[in-house]
């Protein structure tokens, strides 16, 4: 702002001398440089007391002068006006240029002092800008990957539903809008959770000759029933949901939480890696993996 205004009052300046000047020049021509005028030459006369007179030789005796000679008039000397002076002055004291403005040392100190606020200013802008786009971007791949978990589990849910399909077919459940099954009178599904679904017997506690089994519609067991190896005092009942291919083998085995009752590690994965020894028969009709499950029941030594 300071020097905005240095510079108006430069420019002021500098339009305020040229027109006086002009001013000055314009009054010069029309007042003060006129030219005196050449006064014309007189003759000269000879001394003489008479406009008569005779002979080529003055008198001895000098003549008597005249007693109330003619004054000779002369001409007024032209002098010039005296505001001549005066604007020669004027013009002297005005023939200059405005002096540059000295800065003082408080107004340099204040000048550094606001360059470097605006610096500052401009760097913390800067760095709000540059946290801003961090956390817009950390804000993204959270969404990102809150999407993709969502989409992990809608698959899961899609396959598991799937799976519950295939078994439900399998083992023969009804899709129906039933909500009771049974001999007796009562609500509710006759049989026992470690039953077989496909069984018409709804009494008894659904442990077979030997405790253990498997269900696998239309596919019968190779070889012996596969032991579960555990070292443990615990008992329970643990149902191991198997996949089994065309050739009989289990490619695929995990725990069930419908029909067990425990829920023990090391029960659950010695019931697991036996599940998996199991070998069924082959039929190169069957589809591409058939569903079932195997049930081990632990008992205290």
């Amino acid at each position: 702002m300071q020097k905005n205004k240095e510079k108006k009052y430069k420019a002021q300046g500098v339009i305020g001398t040229i027109i006086f000047h002009v001013m000055v020049l314009v009054f010069l021509l029309m007042f003060g440089l006129s030219t005196i005028k050449k006064e014309e030459e007189g003759i000269l006369v000879n001394l003489g007391d008479s406009k008569i007179g005779w002979g080529k030789q003055e008198p001895k005796t000098s003549p008597a002068p005249a007693a109330n000679p003619k004054p000779v008039k002369t001409p007024p000397s032209v002098s010039k006006p005296q505001k001549t002076e005066k604007t020669k002055e004027q013009i002297k004291t005005q023939d200059y240029d405005e002096a540059p403005e000295v800065k003082s040392e408080e107004q340099k100190r204040k000048e550094e002092e606001e360059r470097k606020r605006k610096l500052e200013e401009a760097r913390i802008q800067a760095e709000k800008e540059r946290l801003r786009k961090i956390e817009e971007e950390k804000q993204r791949k959270l969404e990102e990957e809150r999407k993709r978990k969502e989409e992990e589990e809608r698959k899961k849910q899609e396959e598991a539903k799937a799976i519950n399909n295939k078994v439900s077919s399998v083992f023969g459940k009804s899709t129906g809008s039933s909500t009771s099954e049974g001999d007796t009178k009562g609500s509710g599904n006759q049989g026992y959770v470690t039953g077989d679904p496909n069984s018409k017997n709804r009494s008894g506690s659904g442990q077979g000759k030997n405790g253990d089994g498997y269900q696998l519609a239309g596919r019968s067991l190779v070889g012996a029933f596969p032991k579960p190896q555990y070292d443990i005092q615990e008992s329970g009942i643990v149902v191991v949901k198997i996949k089994v291919d065309r050739n009989g083998y289990v490619v695929g085995a995990e725990y069930q939480l419908k029909g067990s009752t425990t829920q023990n590690s090391q029960l659950v994965s010695a019931a697991i890696k036996a599940a998996k020894q199991a070998k069924f028969n082959k039929d190169p009709n069957a589809p591409a993996f058939v569903y079932g499950t195997i049930t081990y029941h632990f008992e205290l030594d």
